[in-house]
């Protein structure tokens, strides 16, 4: 989130502890939801950069079995399995950048 974090982001994140707060019957404080709707944000981009590296490892992965496939060796399959991986680098790089 903190990358790509929009002024929609923050209002959802606000609106979200507002309405935590408000089902458990806590009355509304504008501190409060603050503090809740900061700690909503810093857990969603631990989740979301622990997914990020998730799907850059399996993309890192997808690169290396093209490029040590049995297909990158012949002649025919060479120029494919070269294309496959770096696009898998590709899509890895672009999903760590955010």
């Amino acid at each position: 989130m903190s990358s790509e974090k929009t002024s929609a982001d923050a209002a959802a994140v606000l609106i979200l502890a507002h309405e935590i707060l408000y089902e458990i019957g806590v009355p509304l404080s504008e501190d409060v939801a603050s503090r809740i709707s900061a700690r909503i944000e810093e857990a969603l981009d631990r989740v979301v950069g622990h997914e990020r590296e998730r799907c850059v490892a399996i993309c890192k992965k997808r690169a290396a079995l093209w490029s040590n496939t049995a297909m990158a060796s012949s002649p025919l399959g060479r120029e494919e399995s070269r294309a496959r991986a770096n696009e898998a680098a590709y899509i890895a790089d672009a999903v760590r950048s955010g």
